[in-house]
């Protein structure tokens, strides 16, 4: 994996000096959701977003009353441009990671870093760590992107079958898969279950044809009961499966599926395509 460290900004106690107080906006912080409560605001952050709208500003008035007014509405474009980068920078400054330092310099960092010359030609270097692999038409295995090594990823979402009325000598079978499963692993294999609350998609009961009103309305009243509910959530798991090459992946996936057909879980299928690709960028952003 690639090391994001050298792109923090400057790293210091918010409470050093006086510029680098925080201090809170609620406009911008409730706007921001969960992340008002991992990016903060500090009065240098606050002098630099002033800074950045008065250019912003200069610059569209310059753009504005050049020539005399004569090519304002040529510059429209141009002013539009500036408005939305201003825009755009403003919010890298005001917002600072207390982890990573002020959001402008690890913005910088990262595009500096981002394009690099290479002899005469320059080249844009991707830091998603994750690609498909090439000629698999199924979309099925994601490769990591590194200089060094290569690991390949194959995943399954997946329905547990242990609940708080499973017998003991269902816990005993289980409980033998799984270890029969961790040995057949071996240890150029890594595995890994990710849990995750998710929203349920809530979907309206099949009725037949000849269904009559009171059935409908009876659809509809249910339906709209369960959609109100305010916790309203499943329990998610996502097994990866992370080997050094292609062929032994494909044979700790058949140890895999076997443990799962024997009851290991109630269901599963093997992640693909989009969806696939979602789930590790949820997980990995």
């Amino acid at each position: 994996m690639r090391d994001y460290n050298n792109f923090s900004g400057n790293k210091y106690s918010l409470r050093a000096k006086t510029y680098h107080m925080i201090k809170r906006i609620d406009f911008i912080s409730n706007h921001l959701g969960s992340l008002g409560d991992l990016l903060v605001t500090t009065w240098l952050g606050l002098i630099l977003t002033i800074l950045v709208l008065a250019m912003g500003v200069a610059l569209i008035g310059h753009a504005i009353f050049a020539n005399s007014m004569a090519t304002a509405i040529a510059n429209i474009p141009a002013m539009i441009l500036i408005l939305i980068g201003t825009i755009l920078i403003s919010l890298n400054t005001v917002v600072t990671n207390p982890a990573m330092g002020l959001q402008v310099i690890v913005s910088l960092k990262f595009l500096n870093k981002r394009v690099r010359n290479r002899g005469e030609k320059n080249s844009l270097i991707d830091f998603k760590p994750f690609k498909f692999v090439d000629g698999i038409s199924d979309l099925d295995i994601i490769e990591t992107v590194n200089e060094k090594s290569k690991t390949y990823l194959v995943a399954y979402r997946v329905r547990g079958s242990v609940s708080p009325i499973t017998f003991t000598d269902d816990l005993q079978t289980l409980a033998g898969l799984k270890h029969q499963l961790l040995s057949n692993m071996e240890r150029d294999t890594v595995l890994a279950t990710i849990n995750s609350v998710g929203k349920t998609a809530i979907k309206k009961k099949k009725l037949p044809k000849n269904a009559t009103k009171s059935m409908k309305r009876k659809q509809e009243v249910n339906h709209a009961v369960i959609s109100n509910l305010r916790y309203n959530q499943t329990l998610e798991t996502v097994v990866f499966l992370a080997s050094p090459n292609l062929d032994v992946l494909r044979t700790r996936q058949e140890s895999l599926e076997v443990s799962f057909k024997n009851g290991l879980v109630i269901g599963y299928y093997q992640l693909k395509g989009e969806e696939f690709k979602s789930t590790v960028n949820s997980i990995y952003g």
